[in-house]
C-alpha cells in the first residue's frame, strides 16, 4: 500500500525551477511563476519497499483554471533519496521544459529539445508543446525502434481526430519493456486513459528484449485565440 512521504519533495522542485531564474511565490497549497496560472506543486509516494530498495512515486500537480495536470515519475533505488532524486531527473527529461516553454516566457531558456507546432483541428487552431523523448534503458533508442519518429506521428494523428472541447491538454504517452516479457503501454489525455492511442503506440515495431527500456513523451496542447 502507497503511502504519502513526510519529505518536503517542493524543496527540491524550487531548487529545480529556480535554476530557470522563476520566481516562485506560494498561494495555499501551490507555486506560482509571477502570480499567474499554472500553479505546481509535487507529492512523493512510497509504492513498494524491498530488503534492500524502495519504490517511489512522485507526482506533479500543474493547476490551471479550470482544470489540474497530474505528470507521475516511478523511480526504483536502494534508498529513499535516490529514488527521489531519480524521478526528480526524469521531472526534468520529461516534463519541466515543456510546461516551461508552454506557460513560464519570463524563465531562463535553455537548449532542450522542445519543439513547437501549429495546427488547425476542427476549423481552430492549436499550438502543440512537444516534448523530446524520455529514454531510459541500456540501448540506445535507435536500436529499440525502427523510426523513432513513429511514436509522435501516432501521437500527432489522433490528437488530431478529437473532438476537443477544452483549451487545454496534455497528453502522455508511455511504452514500456519491462524485461520479463510484459510490455505495458500508458497513454492519458488530461488525467483519463486514451485507449485509442494505447493501441496504435502499443503495435509500433517495438525490439523484443529482456532488457527494460522505457520511452516517454508530453505534449501540451492549448487553443489559441482567433
Amino acid at each position: 500500500m502507497s503511502k504519502l512521504l513526510e519529505i518536503d519533495v517542493n524543496k527540491q522542485l524550487l531548487e529545480i525551477l529556480g535554476r530557470f531564474e522563476m520566481q516562485l511565490e506560494k498561494v495555499e497549497d501551490y507555486y506560482f511563476v509571477d502570480g499567474v496560472f499554472p500553479g505546481i506543486v509535487a507529492q512523493a509516494f512510497e509504492m513498494e519497499r524491498f530488503e534492500n530498495s524502495v519504490v517511489v512515486q512522485l507526482d506533479i500537480h500543474v493547476l490551471l483554471p479550470n482544470q489540474t495536470i497530474v505528470e507521475s515519475f516511478v523511480s526504483h533505488a536502494s534508498s529513499l533519496e535516490e529514488a527521489i532524486d531519480e524521478a526528480f531527473e526524469q521531472f526534468e527529461v520529461n516534463v519541466m521544459h515543456t510546461l516551461i516553454m508552454a506557460f513560464w516566457d519570463s524563465a531562463k531558456k535553455v537548449e532542450n529539445g522542445i519543439g513547437t507546432n501549429q495546427w488547425e483541428i476542427n476549423g481552430h487552431q492549436w499550438q502543440a508543446v512537444i516534448s523530446n523523448y524520455g529514454y531510459r534503458g541500456d540501448e540506445p533508442l535507435d536500436d529499440i525502434i525502427d523510426d523513432s519518429d513513429d511514436m509522435f506521428i501516432e501521437v500527432e494523428k489522433a490528437i488530431k481526430n478529437l473532438p476537443l472541447d477544452k483549451d487545454i491538454y496534455a497528453i502522455r504517452s508511455v511504452y514500456t519493456n519491462v524485461g520479463d516479457g510484459q510490455k505495458i503501454t500508458e497513454v492519458l489525455i488530461n488525467n483519463e486513459v486514451f485507449p485509442e492511442l494505447e493501441k496504435s503506440i502499443s503495435e509500433l515495431n517495438w525490439k523484443q528484449t529482456e532488457s527494460y527500456y522505457s520511452v516517454r513523451n508530453f505534449v501540451i496542447l492549448m487553443k489559441l485565440a482567433p
